[in-house]
């Protein structure tokens, strides 16, 4: 019961910040202005009314719908899913904007006892773009602490590679797994050895710094594959 009363103080807690995050003054609003891309091509031009980040999404799919009006007063919001979008991008350009720039809806890689290729659409952060893959980032919720009673945000790191058709999303560990077999032959064992033999430091010591190392690691491997 003790476990109980916490989880559900941490709850009204994470709640109460995200109303708060969410309630911004009117001078705030271009922060919210956004250009959505559907699949038909059409751009929409709106302000989020609720935003498909994990911060907003205890209680639905993260990354997955959010909502939009078609000025900041609007009261009547439109809403969206990741299945209905190609990206979403922030009209209001700041360098350290924490929301990220440009978002994009992407088929993320979820294996799970049913299939090992299962997917789910999600929409994703565009990080960095490499030449022949792109980096992506996004938050979810995870459960922590004593029977697991505590929820917090954690940070996600994907990679798609531009030859790939379907354009599949693969967390950074899913590199090193037996879903690159089929693909990307070699890949796994390439993506394992990166951080082994004479350059192994250096590119340890690279990736604390640059969370987009593997756009480096996949060129080496393409330029391998090149040679033979």
């Amino acid at each position: 019961m003790k476990h109980f009363f916490l989880y559900v103080l941490s709850l009204m807690t994470i709640l109460g910040t995200i109303t708060r995050a969410e309630a911004k003054d009117p001078e705030d609003a271009e922060s919210q202005h956004v250009i959505v891309t559907l699949k038909s091509g059409e751009k929409v031009d709106g302000y989020i009314r609720r935003g498909w980040h994990a911060e907003s999404s205890l209680f639905k799919k993260e990354n997955f719908s959010f909502k939009i009006t078609k000025t900041p007063e609007d009261k009547d919001p439109i809403e969206y899913t990741a299945e209905d979008v190609e990206s979403i991008e922030y009209v209001e350009v700041t360098e350290n904007n924490p929301d990220g720039i440009r978002w994009e809806s992407r088929p993320l890689a979820v294996p799970n006892f049913s299939s090992r290729y299962n997917t789910q659409q999600r929409l994703l952060c565009v990080d960095k773009v490499g030449k022949n893959a792109t980096v992506y980032w996004w938050k979810v919720w995870t459960a922590t602490g004593t029977n697991f009673s505590n929820r917090q945000l954690v940070t996600y790191f994907g990679v798609r590679f531009h030859n790939d058709p379907e354009g599949i999303v693969y967390t950074y560990p899913l590199v090193n797994s037996m879903l690159m077999d089929k693909k990307y032959p070699g890949l796994k064992d390439f993506c394992k050895n990166w951080f082994k033999g004479p350059e192994g430091k250096v590119h340890k010591n690279e990736a604390k710094e640059n969370d987009a190392w593997i756009l480096d690691m996949y060129d080496a491997y393409l330029a391998q594959q090149g040679n033979k």
